[in-house]
């Protein structure tokens, strides 16, 4: 990763690319196709809710429960998301969707990580546990937040909202460097 592209005081954000992001909706439950498409992309567990799965046998993939029917593959290397893909395209009863190009991905990184993430989302929001994901509201757009660490968390938003999210960012970075200065 590059040098950080969003000012959020004495947090380090970073933008996360190259990052396939892929819906794979499916019927509820783990079912064959699921499954099948998940180890594919070479991961073997199916994710339960609240939980993301990381780097299973490809290194840098992802796996986040997002509902009953749907799970997210996050996934470094676009191989892994291409497998997952080709592995769900004969399944009627589900389907891979890649939103990649629409995901703005950004790892926030630092000791003061939860107490920025505390100015802009409710504090129950936050995913505490490592390996947890939730989705929330911050300032009114929806994230979903991934703790990867217990000083650095990943957040997905629409990528059309990327310049209201950087201010929001720098704003509330602002107000916690004040905090102790």
């Amino acid at each position: 990763m590059a040098a950080p592209e969003f000012d959020a005081g004495p947090v380090a954000v970073r933008r996360i690319e190259p990052l396939a992001v892929i819906a794979l909706r499916h019927l509820p439950g783990p079912g064959e196709s699921l499954v099948a498409a998940l180890r594919a992309a070479g991961v073997t567990g199916v994710p339960s809710p609240g939980q993301a799965l990381g780097d299973g046998q490809s290194q840098g993939t992802s796996l986040l429960w997002r509902s009953p029917s749907e799970v997210v593959l996050l996934a470094t290397e676009r191989a892994a998301a291409d497998a997952a893909m080709a592995a769900l395209a004969a399944d009627a009863l589900a389907c891979a969707v890649d939103q990649s190009d629409g995901t703005l991905a950004l790892e926030l990184q630092g000791p003061r990580v939860d107490e920025l993430l505390h100015r802009l989302v409710d504090s129950h929001s936050l995913p505490m546990t490592l390996g947890s994901a939730v989705r929330a509201r911050l300032a009114d757009i929806a994230v979903t937040l991934v703790r990867r660490d217990h000083d650095r968390i990943w957040l997905l938003a629409d990528r059309s909202h990327e310049h209201y999210l950087a201010s929001w960012l720098a704003y509330a970075g602002a107000a916690l460097a004040q905090a102790r200065a």
